[in-house]
């Protein structure tokens, strides 16, 4: 069996463990409520919809950083997606759950904050963050 050959194996067992999904996409500006002066990200078109899973690092634990005031928890996570396909994801875009084995996950939105590319990859991993408070 050639290297080739079994990371091809490796990309099979990996997206059979796939059993989420996900819609991934770029913010390409913001806009303020008139009336309450709430300013929301505004996004573009998916760069990525379909299969994927969520995953916690072994040691990630939440961090909660404040600012002023308030205090939020960052949460670390891995998300895995199929190689082929995933090209166009990049930093900073952001994942919305549509789907999960564990409900839930659904709706959760997180962002992309690194990712992972190299040659026998198996799945692309992005580190995200999940913002909650």
């Amino acid at each position: 069996m050639t290297a080739q050959d079994a990371v091809m194996a490796g990309r099979r067992a990996a997206e059979a463990l796939m059993q989420d999904t996900c819609v991934i996409r770029p913010i390409v500006g913001e806009a303020t409520d008139p009336t309450t002066g709430v300013v929301t990200p505004v996004y573009g078109a998916p760069v990525y919809e379909g299969k994927c899973k969520l995953q916690q690092p072994k040691g990630g634990y939440p961090s909660n950083p404040d600012a002023g005031e308030h205090q939020w928890t960052l949460v670390p996570l891995f998300l895995h997606l199929p190689v082929d396909g995933s090209g166009s994801v990049e930093v900073d875009h952001h994942v919305e759950m549509t789907g999960s084995f564990d409900p839930r996950n659904v709706g959760r939105v997180l962002r992309i904050r690194s990712s992972d590319r190299k040659t026998f990859a198996t799945a692309t991993r992005f580190v995200v963050e999940e913002v909650a408070g």
